[in-house]
């Protein structure tokens, strides 16, 4: 009978440490790009680098404050505004592109990225945790923006190739607003995980229009929030940080 007790207490013991592994590796941070971890919108930044190239016409300025006002409005057509995004890699290969974007990342991205944000990313990393980011950014432009930031996984808007070239359309749903949670999910579900698997989940992001993720998530932190998701996380007593970088995120990149 000593002995059962005393294999009991072991299996107890063991159960107790796997838990504690299982804990640990199942913590999920989820970071939005735009004016969170980059103090900026990294569409506009992208358009901006281009004209200032040639590589597109100064007139494109002019559809993406249009697109932007309507994002403010609340009207935004997000597939068309994708599609413009897109399209702006039509008629190049995607290796040719590659160098363009890469210098960008370095000389424009890289001194917007937020110290704090950074500082965030690191200690859920140092924790053990699984990162990713979740934005409406095109996932080849955002698989240049986190480059430099070592491994990490991207839930993005994914961009159509044929073979080495921009077709100009998406191929797949946008990640944007209410869509990101759906993306996440899917996400996650190649894996065979879902959402409520994970001990606590945090999502980091200014904007309203991600308010359905950051419902679900069991930790949403409040970045430099826009006036009606800082009136949210004021009402239900959520965190709010202020992440910013040196430079102004939304000026003309050179």
């Amino acid at each position: 009978m000593r002995r059962q007790r005393s294999d009991r207490r072991a299996r107890a013991r063991d159960g107790d440490a796997a838990r504690g592994t299982i804990g640990l590796a199942m913590r999920l941070a989820l970071f939005d790009l735009d004016h969170t971890l980059l103090d900026g919108d990294s569409n506009r930044l992208w358009l901006e680098r281009l004209i200032a190239e040639n590589l597109a016409p100064a007139a494109l300025r002019e559809r993406q404050a249009a697109f932007y006002a309507s994002y403010e409005a609340g009207g935004l057509d997000v597939g068309e505004y994708l599609a413009f995004c897109v399209g702006l890699l039509v008629g190049r290969p995607a290796s040719t592109w590659r160098a363009v974007r890469d210098a960008w990342v370095e000389e424009v991205v890289v001194p917007l990225l937020a110290p704090e944000g950074l500082a965030a990313l690191r200690a859920h990393r140092a924790d053990g945790d699984r990162v990713a980011v979740v934005t409406a950014t095109h996932g080849w432009l955002v698989e240049g923006i986190v480059a430099p930031l070592g491994r990490l996984e991207r839930v993005a808007t994914p961009p159509e190739l044929e073979g080495d070239r921009f077709t100009g359309r998406l191929a797949g749903p946008p990640c944007f607003a209410a869509d990101k949670l759906p993306r996440v999910r899917e996400w996650l579900a190649r894996d065979g995980l879902a959402l409520e698997a994970f001990d606590s989940v945090r999502f980091y992001s200014d904007s309203f229009n991600d308010l359905p993720l950051l419902q679900a998530v069991s930790e949403p932190v409040a970045v430099n929030p826009d006036p009606r998701l800082a009136a949210v996380a004021s009402a239900r007593g959520w965190p709010v940080r202020r992440w910013r970088a040196q430079a102004a995120g939304d000026a003309p990149a050179h």
